[in-house]
C-alpha cells in the first residue's frame, strides 16, 4: 500500500532545515597512512581529485603527518610539489595534520624553522592546520598556532585524547580554552586509538561545546569498531564536524566510511551536504588499486578491541607481534602488553600517539626482553623523562626517573627555548646546486639525510634514476630467495601484512641494549628486505676474514652514518680513541639516529661499512682494540 506524502497545511511554517555537519575527508592523508603504509602516489590521486572535489567536504586532508617524509624517502616524490598540484586542481579547503613543534618529525624544531615551514605550506595550498601535541602541552602548540593564525589560514587545536586518572573531561575543557586563548579557530577531538566510547564522545562533546566558543570536531579511527557510534553521539550533542574516508579506505585503524556515516546522519535528521555519487567514484577508484598498495602493507584484522586495554594506536600492536615471533618470542606477547600500561603509568599516563606510543611501547618490550626494568633506557626514554619531549601529563614515577636521570636534572622550561635558530645553518650545509626552491631548505631542515638522498635523486637525469623504493618493494620476490625467504618470514598472513608496516620499528625491538632507540612507524625499504636473505650465506665465512681485534655491530638493521647530519664531523675517524660509552658511529632507522656506542675504551682501528650503507643487524661496523 503506497504512503501518501503529508504536506503541511496551508498556512503552516515550512520545516526547519536540517543541521549541516561537515565532513573533512581523510583518504589522502590518514587512511592510507594507517591502511598501506603511506604509499600513495600522486598518481594514484590526480586521476580522481575532480571527483573527489565535487563530492562537497568541508574540508581535504592531503598533507602533514608521514606523508612528508615518505614521499622523499620511498616514493621519491617532491611532497611540495604533491601539495602544488593538488591544490591547482582542488577548490575544497585542503588540510594537514602539523605536529605542533615537532612538525613533521619527531623531535622538536627551532622557532623559525617552524614559522617559515607553516608560512611556505600556507602559500602553496594548505588552509586548515590541524596542530596536535603527543602530551598535550600547550607550549609545544604556542608557537605553531601563532604562526598560522600570521598567515590568515585556520587553526584547529587538537586534543590528543586517552584516558587515565589524570584525563579528565575538566582538563580537556581546560586544554580547549588554552588552545581558543592562543588564537584556535576551533577544537578538534583526536581519537588515534579509537578507544572513544559514544557515552565518552556525549560527555566530553558536551562539556566542549558549553565550555569554548569555537567549534568542536571528531577524529576518531575505526581500531575498536566503536567510531561510527561515537561520531553519532558526538554529533547529536553539538560536534559540528567529523573525519571519514571512503569506504575502501576505511575501517581497520583507518576513519569511519564516509557513505556509512552518510546513512547514519542522513537517517538521524541531519545534512552531510556530500554528493555521494561523487563519493561512489572516488570509491571505485581506490577500490581498483587496493590490489597494488594494499598487500604488502594493508591491515586484515578489522577490530581490535584489545585496544580498549593497551592504547596502542593503529598497526602497533602487530608490529609488536611481528617483532617478537621474528625473535622467537611471540609467546612474551601478552607479557609485553600487561607491561605497556605499568610503562605508560611510570611515564606519568602520557596519550599513545606519535612519538610516545613508540616510546613507551619500545620501553615495555625492553623490559620484558632484558628481564629488569629499565635496565635498558633507549635515548628517547631518556629524552622524555627528562622533558625533552615536553611536559608529561602526571609526575613521572620518582624511582623511575631516578634510575635513568641518575644525576641530571630535567628540563623545566619549552623545551624548543633551548634550540638555537636553523635555518640559515641549513642553509649553509645544502650545495646550492641541489636546492630548487625554498621549500627545499625546509625539508632538509627537517630531514636532512633523507632529503639530501632525494635531492641527489632528483638531480640525476631521469634516464639514471635509480627505481624508487616504492617501486622496488612493489618487485616480486626472485624465485632463488622464495625459500630463504619463508623461512625467515612471519608464520601467518596478518602478521606478514603487517609486518611491513611497521617493518623499522620491528626492527627497534631487536635492540638488546646498549643503543639510542629512537621512534618512528615508517617502514624500511623494501631492498634492505629483499637482499637479507642473501646475507647470512656470506656472512658465516666472512666472520673468521676481519681483522683482528673487536668489532662494534650493527643492533638492529638501517642505515649506517659516521656523522650526526650532512656538513658535520664524523664522530671518530680511523685511529681515533673513544671512551667507554661515547658515540662511535649511527643507525638510522624510521628517520631518527640511534647511537652506537664504544662499548670500552678503545681505539677505532678501521670503519668497515661506508657512509650511507645499508645494514643488517649484527653485521660488523668497525673493528677496535
Amino acid at each position: 500500500m503506497a504512503t501518501k506524502t503529508k504536506h503541511p497545511p496551508s498556512g503552516a511554517a515550512a520545516p526547519a532545515a536540517r543541521p549541516r555537519i561537515r565532513i573533512t575527508d581523510t583518504t589522502l592523508r590518514d587512511a592510507h597512512q594507517s591502511l598501506w603504509a603511506t604509499r600513495m602516489r600522486l598518481n594514484d590521486i590526480l586521476p580522481v581529485i575532480d571527483a573527489i572535489d565535487r563530492a562537497g567536504y568541508y574540508s581535504l586532508e592531503c598533507w602533514g603527518g608521514a606523508t612528508f617524509d615518505v614521499c622523499l624517502r620511498f616514493l621519491r616524490e617532491n611532497p611540495w610539489e604533491r601539495l602544488r598540484q593538488i591544490k591547482a586542481r582542488c577548490k575544497t579547503p585542503l588540510q594537514m595534520l602539523l605536529r605542533g613543534q615537532n612538525i613533521l618529525g619527531y623531535r622538536n624544531y627551532p622557532d623559525d624553522v617552524l614559522r617559515r615551514f607553516v608560512e611556505l605550506a600556507a602559500a602553496n595550498g594548505i588552509a586548515i592546520f590541524r596542530i596536535f601535541d603527543a602530551l598535550n602541552d600547550t607550549r609545544n602548540l604556542e608557537q605553531a598556532i601563532r604562526a598560522v593564525k600570521a598567515t590568515g589560514a585556520h587553526a584547529q587545536g587538537t586534543i590528543s585524547y586517552t584516558f587515565s586518572p589524570v584525563h579528565t573531561v575538566e582538563a580537556y575543557v581546560k586544554l580547549a580554552r588554552e588552545m581558543e586563548a592562543l588564537g584556535a579557530d576551533s577544537v578538534c577531538i583526536k581519537d588515534m586509538a579509537g578507544i572513544l566510547t559514544p557515552a565518552a564522545a556525549e560527555e566530553l562533546t558536551t562539556a566542549l561545546v558549553n565550555g569554548v566558543k569555537i567549534p568542536v570536531q571528531l577524529h576518531a579511527h575505526m581500531t575498536s569498531g566503536m567510531a561510527v557510534a561515537a561520531y553519532l553521539a558526538s554529533v547529536q550533542h553539538g560536534a559540528e564536524a567529523v573525519d571519514c574516508a571512503v569506504a575502501s579506505m576505511s575501517g581497520c585503524a583507518s576513519q569511519p566510511p564516509v557513505e556509512t556515516l552518510h546513512a547514519v546522519l542522513t537517517a538521524a535528521g541531519y545534512d552531510t551536504g556530500l554528493d555521494m555519487q561523487a563519493v561512489h567514484e572516488v570509491n571505485q577508484h581506490f577500490r581498483k588499486l587496493k590490489p597494488q598498495r594494499e598487500p604488502n602493507h594493508g591491515a586484515t584484522e578489522f577490530v581490535d578491541v584489545n585496544v580498549l586495554e593497551h592504547h596502542i594506536p593503529g598497526g602497533m600492536i602487530s608490529n609488536l607481534r611481528s617483532q617478537l615471533q621474528q625473535q622467537g618470542a611471540l609467546d612474551r606477547l601478552d607479557e609485553v602488553l600487561q607491561e605497556l600500561p605499568r610503562v605508560r603509568a611510570d611515564m606519568g599516563f602520557p596519550p599513545l600517539v606519535t612519538p610516545t606510543s613508540q616510546i613507551v611501547g619500545i620501553q615495555a618490550v625492553l623490559n620484558v626482553i632484558g628481564g629488569e626494568r629499565y635496565g635498558m633506557v633507549p635515548q628517547e626514554t631518556r629524552d622524555y623523562v627528562k622533558g625533552l619531549y615536553g611536559r608529561s601529563p602526571a609526575p613521572i614515577d620518582p624511582k623511575v626517573a631516578r634510575k635513568i636521570l641518575k644525576d641530571e636534572k630535567p628540563v623545566t622550561c619549552r623545551p624548543a627555548d633551548l634550540l638555537k635558530p636553523g635555518l640559515a645553518e641549513a642553509a649553509g650545509q645544502i650545495d646550492p646546486k641541489l636546492v630548487q626552491a625554498e621549500e627545499d631548505i625546509l625539508s632538509y631542515c627537517i630531514f636532512p639525510e633523507v632529503a639530501l638522498g632525494y635531492f641527489k635523486w632528483r638531480a640525476l637525469p631521469e634516464a639514471e634514476r635509480p627505481p624508487s623504493p616504492a617501486e622496488q618493494e612493489q618487485q616480486p620476490a626472485a624465485p632463488a630467495a622464495a625459500p630463504a625467504a619463508s623461512a625467515a618470514a612471519p608464520a601467518d598472513d596478518e602478521t606478514r601484512r603487517f609486518a611491513e608496516i611497521g617493518r623499522t620499528l620491528s626492527r627497534l625491538f631487536q635492540q638488546m641494549g646498549g643503543v639510542a632507540v629512537s621512534p618512528d612507524n615508517l617502514p624500511a625499504p623494501t631492498p634492505a628486505t629483499a637482499a637479507a636473505p642473501a646475507a647470512p650465506a656470506p656472512a658465516a665465512p666472512a666472520a673468521p676474514a676481519e681483522p683482528q681485534g673487536e668489532t662494534i655491530k650493527a643492533p638492529l638493521n638501517g642505515t649506517f652514518y659516521r656523522t650526526p647530519g650532512p656538513g658535520k664531523p664524523s664522530f671518530a675517524e680511523p685511529g681515533a680513541s673513544r671512551k667507554a660509552g661515547e658515540t662511535v658511529c649511527v643507525v638510522e632507522a624510521m628517520k631518527l639516529f640511534n647511537e652506537i656506542k664504544a662499548p670500552r675504551d678503545c681505539k677505532i682501528v678501521k670503519f668497515l661499512v661506508e657512509h650511507g650503507a645499508i645494514v643488517n643487524k649484527g653485521q660488523p661496523l668497525a673493528v677496535i682494540e
